[in-house]
């Protein structure tokens, strides 16, 4: 008996999962949050993160798909708005679940500085105009890192990552963060370091969906292969950044950090994203090792320049999204320019554009809602967290074991 296969809706369903599957992320990011801040900020950042979820959706149904992907040759789509027209869904909702995770990561870097109106027009921005016009140029026929000058980015480390840990800056720059990180190793009782692990294992297996999904098909010859391979590829570059980060800590201070240790997995995670289907697996160990070094020098940096970022968004994304791009301009080679191979020039061309349109579309919306007084919460509610923090020597940052207090006798 002959069996037909619709190879068509395979592929849709296929996509549709793995959009379920990167949704999860988002629920790790929230968790990841609520664990690494004060115990009063857990209702704000819950509201925040549920909020945002519903006004990134309505944004990218209404017109940030059609911008991102409506079929033009320009550098902004004008069809497929409200998803009229012959529109592939589980293409959209893909593509919207990436987005989803744009905003997200900004809440996580501007946790108890943002009133909930304001941040709920900066994300309807984030989610319907900046990222879809990034994903256009990256992943849509026309795009200009497509097109004429063509650039690697498989799952969207540059597209996804990079775009919301320069918001998550722009950000956090603006609403003037309080620079009272405390340097006193005392662990408070409000921050949960459980919570905060489980938060970081629901990112990473959440990141498997971006990894297999971005293929789109998986019908074709191969691509249990490739998907098989971005998902080991994936794993490798975290735990090689983990045990990095943890190995450089030990050496450079004599003390076990688990916030840092987790955070460098995540960098790996994060840096992995833009050529997993391409690398030979000793890449992707390279990748998470590059990518745990250079979030400590960010982080050292964000510290240094008083940078307010308690959950440390800013390395993790901004330092792993560029990472990213550039270790699959070195090491990918998928398409070329009029015989010309893609290059880490192009890759850092790319880096270069989606940071400075990043900044100046959220840097603008930002300002002005700071100007109007519907961006930085009301200054009792900023009392009573700082107050919080002093009572209970909150320093989620140190939350550190020394070597020497576990050595044997």
């Amino acid at each position: 008996m002959n069996v037909t296969i619709d190879k068509e809706s395979l592929n849709d369903s296929f996509v549709t999962l793995c959009g379920i599957w990167v949704l999860f992320m988002k629920v790790g990011l929230t968790c990841y949050e609520v664990g690494r801040s004060p115990a009063p900020s857990t209702v704000a950042i819950l509201f925040k993160n549920v909020v945002d979820t519903f006004v990134s959706l309505l944004a990218y149904w209404i017109h940030g798909y059609a911008f991102a992907f409506g079929d033009q040759e320009r550098i902004i789509g004008n069809k497929n708005f409200f998803t009229f027209g012959n529109v592939n869904f589980s293409h959209f909702f893909f593509n919207y679940a990436r987005c989803a995770i744009v905003t997200t990561i900004v809440s996580g870097a501007i946790t108890q500085r943002t009133e909930p109106i304001g941040y709920v027009i900066s994300s309807y921005i984030l989610a319907g105009f900046v990222y879809p016009i990034v994903s256009r140029s990256f992943w849509h026929q026309s795009g200009l890192f497509y097109l004429i000058l063509p650039v690697e980015d498989y799952a969207g480390s540059g597209v996804v990552f990079l775009v919301g840990g320069t918001a998550a800056l722009i950000a956090s720059v603006v609403t003037n963060a309080h620079v009272a990180r405390s340097t006193t190793p005392i662990t408070n009782q409000g921050y949960s370091l459980p919570l905060a692990v489980l938060g970081t294992f629901m990112q990473i297996i959440g990141s498997l969906g971006f990894v297999v999904g971005a293929q789109g098909h998986i019908t074709e010859s191969g691509d249990g292969q490739l998907a098989s391979l971005a998902v080991v590829n994936t794993l490798l570059s975290t735990g090689s950044a983990g045990l990095y980060g943890l190995f450089f800590l030990r050496m450079r201070r004599d003390t076990y950090s688990m916030p840092r240790f987790i955070n460098s997995a995540l960098t790996g995670m994060v840096a992995v994203c833009g050529g997993a289907n391409k690398y030979m697996p000793a890449l992707a160990v390279m990748c998470g090792a590059s990518a745990s070094l250079l979030y400590m020098a960010l982080e050292h940096l964000c510290t240094v320049a008083k940078i307010d970022d308690s959950t440390d968004t800013i390395a993790i994304y901004l330092s792993g999204g560029s990472l990213g791009l550039m270790f699959a301009g070195l090491f990918t080679d998928k398409r070329n320019n009029q015989g010309q191979a893609v290059t880490i020039e192009y890759n850092c061309v790319a880096i270069c554009a989606v940071m400075v349109w990043t900044t100046f579309v959220m840097g603008f919306v930002y300002l002005l809602l700071k100007f109007v007084g519907i961006l930085k919460p009301f200054p009792k509610i900023e009392q009573e967290i700082d107050k919080y923090k002093q009572e209970t020597n909150f320093a989620p940052e140190k939350c550190e074991v020394s070597v020497n207090k576990i050595k044997r006798k």
